[in-house]
């Protein structure tokens, strides 16, 4: 019974452990399925799109500040989160 107890307690932590890196994919996945939006209703703003790769702009560093950019304009279920967001605020 013991034996039991510990397997099902190792099952459990391999579980929690497992469901960050599940989250992450899971929002990649949502991420590439899902077509980028140009307009943002509730923030009454265009949102950042993909920004045009130039080695000079990588050089400078400004091709990074504009991936971030898209990315946090680009977020999957991004009204959701930024929702919660307000709500703990």
């Amino acid at each position: 019974m013991r034996i039991n107890n510990q397997k099902s307690s190792s099952i459990i932590q391999n579980i929690a452990c497992m469901l960050p890196a599940v989250f992450i994919l899971a929002m990649l996945v949502f991420h590439l399925a899902l077509p980028d939006k140009t307009f943002s209703k509730e923030e009454k703003r265009y949102l950042t799109q993909w920004p045009a790769f130039h080695i000079e702009k990588v050089l400078d560093g400004s091709y990074e500040t504009k991936f971030e950019a898209y990315f946090s304009d680009q977020f999957p279920f991004r009204n959701f989160w930024v929702n919660i967001q307000e709500g703990l605020n």
